[in-house]
């Protein structure tokens, strides 16, 4: 009976030390953690979160509970306990957290940085994740600047603008438009790149107005600025290409003249003609509004004819002639005319259609460089 009375006490006392050792050694590392994390703060868009599990740092990285930054940025946060998964889900970017596989999913796709550094530590809803899985989204940063213990998880004024920011820059860009006159729609928003700027592509429609005498598409590049307090701003916008719609009809358009002032007119386009075709640069100068001519202007003319005359033998034909505008001191001419490489026949030969536009200056017609519109071009088979 004492033997069995001391084997008794004997598994007492050696469950008690199991127990006492096991106490140790959680006690010994929960406070590893604490100490890991100590004075650690997160801030997630520039507001100070407190997270329901410690930031940790691990081989050199950091790892924050994953739950209180996704809600703090506006995910939708899920936990499914049977399945071990974490979910967050918004407008513009995904997550998913396999607990049992300790893979990690960012818009659908499988998310591998380091395969030597763990992306999940821990368990359940609490887990936590390293900072560089939000970065995979293309518009959120994570920082750690680990001399003020400071962790900060942002979205990125340079990233990939949310699909609320697109609506901000399609608003902004409409606005902008609805001031200029003839303004009918927008048919296009592309989003082309993102960085320093956001470049987007739109096609721009207008109506013709008394100073416009066609219908067009304007199809621009718009670099966005997004601001430091989060507003977008036009920075630029460049006119890429325009299409002239309908600009044909034009030959029928033909507006009441004085037979001395068409006289003029015709004249002027036929010596501009000539100039060309005999490669005569003062000539062409001379064409030229006055009010327009520089020095860096006519030099421009005459590398411009230098460069076309080495390159192609151009014979330049005007077809047809039409005043669709006129003023006392300026007219707008709607003009057919065909351009033909002489030196290779089957090079190319093709029609243009313009708008040039000419001016009155002391009793004398002159072309006016600064307005004349290309319409449109086709081959000529």
């Amino acid at each position: 009976m004492k033997k069995k009375i001391h084997m008794a006490n004997v598994l007492l006392l050696l469950l008690i030390t199991l127990l006492g050792v096991a106490t140790t050694a959680n006690t010994v590392s929960a406070a590893t953690a604490a100490q890991t994390a100590k004075g650690m703060r997160v801030y997630v868009q520039n507001k100070e979160i407190h997270p329901r599990a410690a930031t940790v740092v691990q081989g050199g990285s950091v790892y924050v509970e994953f739950r209180s930054v996704v809600q703090a940025l506006g995910f939708k946060f899920k936990y499914d306990a049977d399945s071990k998964q974490i979910t967050a889900t918004s407008e513009d970017a995904s997550f998913k957290v396999d607990l049992k596989t300790k893979k990690t999913f960012v818009n659908g796709s499988l998310y591998t940085h380091n395969s030597n550094i763990p992306m999940v530590i821990g368990s359940g809803a609490d887990a936590l994740v390293a900072l560089s899985l939000f970065e995979e989204t293309n518009y959120i940063n994570a920082d750690y600047d680990k001399t003020n213990k400071l962790v900060k998880v942002y979205e990125d004024l340079q990233g990939k603008p949310k699909k609320a920011d697109l609506k901000k820059i399609q608003a902004l860009i409409k606005a902008h438009y609805q001031t200029l006159d003839g303004f009918k729609s927008i048919d296009k928003f592309e989003m082309k790149s993102w960085g320093e700027y956001t470049v987007m592509l739109a096609d721009v429609s207008f109506r013709k107005t008394e100073t416009e005498l066609l219908d067009r598409v304007d199809h621009v590049t718009l670099e966005m600025e997004h601001k430091p307090d989060a507003s977008w701003m036009i920075h630029n916008i460049e006119i890429n290409d325009t299409d002239y719609l309908n600009y044909t009809s034009l030959i029928n358009k033909e507006v009441s003249v004085s037979a001395a002032d068409k006289m003029a007119i015709r004249e002027l386009l036929a010596a501009y003609s000539k100039a060309i075709n005999d490669k005569d640069v003062e000539a062409e100068l001379a064409l030229q509004d006055p009010a327009n001519k520089t020095t860096d202007y006519e030099q421009e003319i005459r590398e411009l004819r230098e460069w076309s005359n080495r390159k192609y033998d151009i014979e330049y034909t005007q077809e047809q002639v039409v005043i669709v505008s006129f003023s006392a001191k300026k007219a707008v001419v709607y003009s057919i005319y065909t351009l033909q490489a002489n030196n290779d026949p089957s090079k190319f030969k093709e029609r243009f259609y313009s708008l040039t536009s000419v001016v009155k200056s002391k009793d004398k017609w002159y072309i006016d460089s600064n307005e004349g519109v290309a319409l449109g071009r086709e081959v000529v088979k």
